[in-house]
């Protein structure tokens, strides 16, 4: 069977440079090093071999207003910043990437004078108008919104829809699947959570490779539309997504942190977080500050409180 032309772009090209989640400087290690345009939202190095993409906050100054869509395809507004946009420039790079032989890659601001992180290889499957959109300055225009789908519909940040494990097919086909639709379900949860968090609230770190997607209302007791609801989620490092997991955490809407008086003083002393009780993260928006309450009420002080059996667990995703 021929490759699709996505596989034989991969194929012919050589590892991508940068890992999956990690932090790069645009300057050194895009710019510098492939050359393209060093401001805007869209670079394309004459002679190499990708086109980047970045997008992030800044773009909502412009009427760019990036969004996942609830099939995991990334809806990208095209560079222009007055009048109606058209297909050329960079516009056209992103359309004809296939082929002219090129990777399209993806980055995130996380703000003014911060490193940018790698959200993936994309592939570009189509294109659309999107009439009325507010303009930098003068008259609203029509902007030129691009599809674009992770590469394999697979990756996510070191965490791929991998093919059912021995124990799920012998669970059974129609198991498989199922966790198969969840493990889809949760990909697309934690590309949208990202475009809301940048960094752990506890510890700041930002590279991806080292945060857990955490849902603030758990999966079990969420309705479809919270499942993936970007709000409802928080990125903490592996402890702390234990921490707030069982409920030994927990946040106020304006960002204070809560700990539980039941955690032991030397695990305190020896956890090797901060966990000073008052102290500040960062406010949360209106939709985040409505899952933290539940959390706080269900199970802040409550979950660590009973153990549940993992098959449970399973069966009632399944179920759900």
């Amino acid at each position: 069977m021929d490759d699709t032309p996505v596989q034989s772009l991969r194929r012919a090209g050589a590892d991508l440079p940068y890992q999956m989640g990690g932090l790069y400087s645009r300057r050194l290690d895009i710019h510098d090093k492939w050359g393209g345009q060093r401001q805007g939202g869209i670079s394309t190095p004459k002679d190499g071999p990708f086109v980047f993409i970045f997008t992030g906050e800044a773009g909502k100054a412009h009427g760019y207003t990036d969004s996942w869509d609830d099939d995991g395809i990334l809806h990208y507004y095209g560079e222009g910043q007055q009048g109606d946009m058209t297909m050329r420039g960079g516009n056209k790079a992103i359309a004809q990437h296939i082929q002219s032989g090129k990777r399209l890659l993806v980055f995130k601001s996380l703000g003014h004078g911060k490193p940018y992180r790698f959200d993936g290889e994309f592939v570009c499957l189509s294109s659309y108008a999107k009439p009325d959109t507010p303009a930098t300055i003068g008259a609203n225009r029509t902007a030129i919104v691009f599809r674009l789908q992770p590469v394999d519909g697979a990756s996510s940040h070191g965490n791929s829809i991998e093919s059912p494990s021995d124990v799920e097919m012998r669970l059974g086909s129609t198991v498989a699947m199922r966790l198969g639709a969840v493990r889809t379900k949760q990909q697309l949860f934690r590309r949208r959570l990202i475009d809301i968090e940048k960094s752990c609230r506890i510890t700041g770190v930002m590279d991806l490779r080292f945060l857990r997607a955490s849902h603030i209302k758990p999966w079990s007791g969420s309705s479809a539309a919270e499942r993936t609801d970007g709000n409802n989620g928080l990125l903490l490092t592996p402890t702390a997504d234990h921490l707030f997991d069982k409920g030994w955490i927990s946040f106020e809407a304006q960002g204070q942190l809560l700990v539980s008086n039941e955690i032991p003083s030397n695990v305190l002393e020896k956890i090797g977080l901060k966990l000073k009780k008052g102290s500040r993260v960062g406010a949360f928006n209106e939709m985040q500050g409505r899952f933290l309450e539940f959390h706080r009420n269900k199970i802040f002080e409550h979950a660590y409180r009973g153990v549940r059996d993992p098959l449970e667990e399973l069966v009632e995703v399944l179920g759900s």
